[in-house]
């Protein structure tokens, strides 16, 4: 329940934190919701009753939507447009060294300080992150909205295709987070904490694959091409887990992780050139609170099909979703 109220206020939010980015700036916008999702995180730690835990979670989550895309449509009109696909590639990649980070830090914090503490420090430090981040960020310029806020981007045909597309496309990440850990201790003979470092191993995937995927964006001469790489590898990747050998689990979580991080960055960068630097905030949050809303239901989907026909079946199912990206690859405009 608690990743989920953080699904539905992340999700829920996206197109109103892109409306005050676009009205006022993205930087100050972002810049808020580091801090106060960061606030509202280490509250988590405070909390005296279930109630209010659920309450700083939901808020936590609404706050960082209003840090996520504001943040690409701050830093993104600093680089040229053969450069922007590795440095969202790179944005990108940052959140999951800092899901290593935790994965590594937050055991020991909570064995040597409990659970309270394990909230309360992270939160902290991502109050003292903003605080340093606005401090940076506080002489750099930012682009001047004189067209108010434009609704167009809300019936962009292309903003609405990416938002479906990646919802399908990358909304594996989803049961293979969630549910990848008892995949694994239930078909295999590993213990819990091997089953964990396996499923790390999509965060590895992802820090590798987003600035290169990011990269191949910027130079490469078919787009359309490389959406369909993507999305046809991730149902490959998806298929070749329901098989639950050691080898191909550690192949399959590495690629996997590489592929849905790809397929992030890639949709996120479809809008740039086809709105204008102003839009992007809107754009970007359109088409991630589209995929965290609709994606989120993936989750409940699987577990139906692992209790009426097992983890292949299950696999094969979440593959056969990522597959529909394929027609909405085929209906996306690319110059």
């Amino acid at each position: 329940m608690l990743g989920a109220v953080f699904l539905i206020g992340i999700g829920s939010f996206q197109i109103p934190a892109g409306l005050l980015a676009a009205k006022y700036n993205p930087k100050k916008i972002a810049i808020i919701g580091l801090a106060l999702s960061s606030l509202f995180a280490g509250l988590c730690g405070l909390a005296t009753s279930f109630p209010a835990l659920l309450l700083f979670r939901f808020l936590a989550g609404v706050f960082m939507s209003f840090f996520f895309g504001p943040g690409i449509a701050f830093f993104t009109p600093f680089f040229n447009v053969r450069e922007r696909g590795v440095a969202l590639g790179i944005y990108n990649a940052g959140f999951h060294v800092g899901t290593l980070i935790a994965l590594g830090a937050w055991p020991y914090l909570i064995t040597s300080a409990g659970w309270r503490l394990g909230l309360l420090v992270p939160g902290m430090l991502g109050i003292l992150l903003a605080a340093i981040t606005y401090s940076i960020a506080r002489g750099f310029p930012v682009n001047k909205n004189s067209e108010g806020i434009n609704l167009t981007v809300l019936r962009n045909r292309d903003v609405w295709l990416a938002a479906f597309g990646l919802t399908v496309a990358g909304g594996a990440w989803y049961p293979l987070t969630q549910f990848g850990i008892l995949y694994i201790t239930s078909q295999t003979n590993l213990s819990l904490e091997t089953a964990g470092m396996l499923v790390s191993l999509l965060s590895v995937g992802s820090i590798i694959g987003a600035p290169v995927s990011g990269r191949v964006y910027d130079t490469v001469s078919s787009r359309r091409g490389l959406f369909l790489v993507v999305s046809g590898g991730i149902s490959v990747g998806l298929v070749a887990l329901a098989t639950p050998s050691i080898h191909i689990v550690v192949a399959a979580m590495l690629a996997l992780g590489f592929l849905t991080t790809s397929a992030h960055t890639i949709y996120y960068l479809l809008p740039m050139g086809r709105v204008s630097e102003t839009q992007i905030s809107l754009a970007v949050a359109l088409i991630n609170g589209v995929h965290l809303l609709g994606a989120s239901a993936l989750p409940y989907f699987f577990a139906v099909c692992v209790e009426l026909f097992g983890y292949g079946f299950a696999w094969v199912g979440v593959a056969f979703v990522s597959l529909i990206s394929l027609l909405v690859v085929f209906r996306l405009r690319f110059n």
